[in-house]
């Protein structure tokens, strides 16, 4: 299923003019890379601290863009160009056009940790039901998330996107950009915390997400978040609450590592671990307040593939592999070196271990918090690399 846009109502929605003509055919695409580029995309000339997209203008009508949108400076006299002020806000501009036009169900997620487990959990589950859109991947940035929303086919019934940030005033006009219904909160811990002053901070940043959120919605919290009560004070919409053995209305109870029982049904997990079964229980709860079957659920669920270096399992040469490196937090080390720990494994259980980046001033001891933890966990042994890694003594 493909986009189209009419030249006239991108026009209208960034509020410019076309020169050099408008495309004669509709525009069935967005982009911004002409790597990717497809025949038919409009060309989003991206300035970059690193890189000007205007210098591979020419790239991109080669390969079949009908149109380019350019910063006003930007000189052309062959093709329809579309100048704005600001290509990022242009594209921004044109992702809110799209979202008034579209009317499918938002569903934004946010938090420190999960956030693209919990999108692919809850984007599997709908997609029993209903076409869904998703994240690719983890664009959910001022860029991403314009791009994702431009590329969702104006026939799907659920989008569910990621928001992401790493500065102070990032989720607030994402998620005004996103116009969520829905609006899910995984943990929160000290990760991107380099531009932040406290864990306070990254809450209070993330509470952005459900401030967005309509007040004919509802937002999934977690009860057993030390955040619970900030965030269900900051939203208009109806609270949807989980928990993972306490009191909620939905809760999770562990049955053994592969399967949860929630609210008396029995749903099998795609992958170990308790944080896999929180993070599954968000979408469980999604699953049900939509009006799906506990054996829809787990259809959609069974669905689940990890995404890159998320509990990527081998063999090579008889040893068991498990690559679970990608973008690392505190809590996000924790939960998977407790889990590879509580594996049943017959041999020895080695863990390579590297350094996790942008803690800021809590680096130096949420390193040293994170040997503690594993000296803990009666592994083997443990092999610590690169310059991080050493931080971590254990």
């Amino acid at each position: 299923i493909m986009c189209t846009f009419r030249a006239g109502e991108l026009s209208q929605w960034v509020s410019r003019l076309w020169k050099n003509g408008m495309p004669e055919e509709n525009i069935t695409g967005i982009s911004h890379d002409t790597r990717t580029l497809k025949p038919g995309d409009l060309y989003v000339a991206i300035r970059g601290d690193h890189f000007d997209g205007h210098a591979f203008i020419q790239d991109a009508f080669a390969k079949g863009a009908v149109g380019a949108l350019v910063d006003d400076a930007f000189q052309w006299s062959e093709k329809p160009i579309l100048p704005v002020h600001s290509t990022l806000k242009g594209l921004q501009d044109l992702a809110v056009g799209y979202r008034k036009k579209w009317i499918g169900t938002a569903i934004g997620i946010t938090g420190s940790v999960g956030k693209t487990t919990v999108k692919e959990m809850c984007a599997d589950v709908l997609s029993v039901r209903a076409d869904t859109h998703r994240t690719a991947g983890n664009y959910n940035n001022h860029i991403g998330l314009p791009l994702t929303m431009l590329s969702m086919p104006q026939a799907m019934r659920y989008g569910v996107f990621e928001i992401g940030m790493n500065h102070p005033g990032e989720i607030g006009p994402l998620s005004d950009m996103l116009q969520p219904q829905i609006g899910i909160m995984t943990d929160i811990c000290n990760a991107h915390r380099e531009a932040f002053h406290s864990l306070e901070e990254i809450a209070h940043e993330k509470m952005k997400l459900v401030e967005h959120v309509a007040p004919s919605g509802f937002v999934i919290l977690d009860r057993d978040s030390e955040w619970y009560a900030l965030m269900r004070q900051h939203t208009l919409a109806s609270v949807v609450t989980v928990s993972f053995e306490g009191v909620a209305d939905y809760i999770g109870r562990r049955v053994n590592e592969r399967v949860m029982k929630v609210n008396g049904f029995d749903y099998s997990m795609p992958l170990p671990g308790e944080h896999i079964m929180r993070n599954a229980l968000r979408a469980i709860a999604l699953g049900l307040e939509m009006g799906m079957t506990p054996a829809e659920i787990r259809e959609g669920l069974a669905r689940f593939a990890p995404p890159p270096m998320r509990w990527q399992e081998t063999e090579i040469d008889g040893i068991h592999f498990i690559n679970d490196a990608y973008n690392a937090n505190p809590l996000s080390m924790r939960a998977s070196l407790k889990t590879f720990s509580e594996l049943p494994e017959s041999g020895k259980k080695w863990a390579v271990v590297g350094g996790m980046r942008e803690l800021g001033t809590v680096a130096e001891e949420e390193h040293r918090a994170l040997g503690e933890f594993i000296d803990g966990l009666g592994l083997d042994g443990v092999i610590l690399v690169g310059e991080l890694g050493h931080e971590i003594v254990c």
